[in-house]
């Protein structure tokens, strides 16, 4: 495939977007640390193949996300930076063949452009991209598998099946067996609702399933024939079979879940997105209907699922943003007032976050309550003088400046409360046994080779806190661990120890008889740190 010019512009454009800023982000809790802290066992221990956290064999995830983790290490070292690269790189990646992708497929460049310049700064891309997860390594094989698929069955070639194929390796290598039931199980709706038998069997190419098993046989292969039942175990068995039958969050196990993460999470273009909905129900062309498939259908299959999480809907993003495109071009023949479907979520936005900084205890603001009122002023020049196409540019660019602004000023000092980085001091002055009470923190030993004892509470905390999962969810976590009642007994012993917990733990551990032994260590604001007297 021929690379268009603009397209590593297009790329290079949103890398440098992507990893601005990402030097003074620190590994957070609990999500990143894990990912992070398997990286960094990985290269430590020399072995590639078998992810391993605290010293145990793991297996939430596949290898993929290890691999690039340990390949940015290795080339940046184990910096907070390196960390957060490889999701930049693929975010940059994703935008960039979404360009590709439909300037080849339409012959269109502003609809090209628009597809891209609309995914790449939504909201939830912006966010993810800047993340230690696995999302935006699935986002890039996910646009891949849509594009050369749907190309395939266009012009009926077998070989870009293929390649569609080799991206859902990918994806199953990063996200597991998801990544190919679930575009495998849309495109099926897309012949049904078609009516196409040729279509049906074109999506089974015996040169597309040889490339999805080279890629994919041998490091799965390799884990079987390592680990045996113990991956199949912990991998299908409780991180895939597990997550869709017995919910993992069940407090927020709501049909609507992904409704408002979708609204929210496509700002500023949410209403963009909306009105291609409607715009393009009147015609119903081909592309639209395979765009509705794609996007609703993944919504649809994530709400059947029994475990709830933020991003598992996030590839939804892809289909969306080309409706969003559909959008504004068809905006360039309504009414001038129609173009509020853009600037309404778009001020909504500016300016929630301009007003969330009267609530926010940290960040010099003022910058950024400067710079939403001078872009609302711009955008509102464009709307009064008609300035169509500046418009949605200004969107987009001002998005990106105000989110800068907010990653420097409120989410470095956000993630600092969301990480250990601000009471590593006092675990470093500490001689003696460090406790982490109700929650885990991998972030401790990615920074400091320190790895606390996880306390479980006690079951009728955990259900005071709303904390009441199946007990198929109980090997999950790997962290060494003991029960409420054996940290009472080491406390009655007089052992010395360091507690690490949260606000509410902390308060209930000093009320409770746990609380005789202990005292309140006031130098850290951040968490609550708890000595034994």
């Amino acid at each position: 495939m021929k690379l268009h010019r603009v397209t590593y512009v297009v790329f290079l454009f949103f890398l440098g977007v992507y990893v601005l800023g990402n030097h003074l982000l620190p590994v957070s809790d609990p999500v990143e640390s894990n990912y992070a802290l398997t990286a960094k066992e990985m290269v430590l221990s020399g072995d590639w193949l078998s992810p391993q956290i605290y010293g145990h064999y793991w297996f939430d995830k596949p290898i993929m996300i290890y691999w690039l983790l340990s390949l940015s290490y290795s080339v940046f070292g184990m910096t907070d930076f390196a960390a957060r690269f490889p999701s930049g790189l693929f975010g940059a990646l994703s935008v960039a063949l979404v360009y590709q992708g439909v300037r080849t497929l339409t012959g269109q460049r502003l609809s090209a452009l628009l597809s891209a310049f609309i995914l790449g700064t939504s909201l939830i891309v912006w966010t993810i991209a800047h993340g230690i997860i696995t999302d935006m390594v699935l986002l890039f094989a996910t646009v891949g598998t849509f594009y050369y698929a749907y190309r395939g069955l266009l012009v009926k070639n077998p070989w870009y099946m293929a390649v569609a194929y080799g991206f859902a390796g990918i994806a199953v290598l990063t996200k597991g067996p998801v990544g190919l039931v679930l575009p495998g199980l849309l495109f099926l709706i897309y012949a049904g609702v078609k009516r196409s038998w040729s279509m049906v069997k074109a999506l089974f190419p015996w040169q597309g399933l040889l490339v999805f098993l080279a890629i994919v046989l041998p490091w799965y292969g390799y884990m079987y024939h390592t680990h045996g039942m113990e991956f199949i175990n912990g991998f299908l068995g409780l991180h895939n079979v597990t997550r869709a039958t017995q919910s993992e969050h069940p407090e927020v196990n709501h049909w609507w879940y992904y409704l408002p993460i979708f609204l929210g999470g496509s700002l500023p273009w949410t209403g963009a997105i909306l009105y291609g909905m409607y715009r393009g129900w009147k015609t119903r062309t081909d592309a639209y209907l395979f765009t509705m498939i794609m996007g609703w259908g993944t919504i649809v299959f994530y709400t059947a699922m029994a475990t709830k999480y933020p991003t598992y809907a996030f590839i939804s993003v892809i289909p969306f943003s080309l409706l969003g495109a559909f959008g504004i071009i068809s905006l360039k023949d309504a009414s001038h007032r129609a173009w509020w479907w853009v600037l309404g979520p778009t001020l909504m936005l500016w300016w929630a976050l301009g007003i969330g900084t009267f609530f926010a205890p940290w960040g010099f603001w003022w910058i950024l309550r400067a710079v939403v009122v001078g872009l609302t002023l711009f955008l509102g020049g464009c709307y009064w003088y008609r300035k169509r196409l500046m418009m949605p540019f200004t969107v987009g660019m001002g998005t990106l400046v105000v989110l800068g602004i907010v990653l420097m000023e409120g989410v470095v000092p956000f993630l600092g409360l969301r990480s250990s980085v601000t009471y590593h001091e006092q675990i470093r002055s500490f001689h003696g046994p460090v406790y982490y009470y109700g929650e885990y923190a991998a972030s401790v030993p990615y920074y400091l080779d320190v790895t606390p004892v996880r306390v479980e509470p006690s079951p009728e905390r955990l259900a005071k806190y709303n904390v009441q999962r199946s007990a198929k969810w109980n090997g999950k976590n790997v962290m060494p661990q003991i029960e409420e009642q054996e940290l009472f007994k080491r406390l009655q012993s007089g052992e010395r120890m360091l507690i690490i917990t949260n606000k509410n733990y902390g308060k209930e551990l000093e009320e409770s008889s746990v609380g005789q032994y202990l005292e309140r260590d006031e130098s850290s604001s951040k968490v609550v740190l708890l000595h034994s007297k």
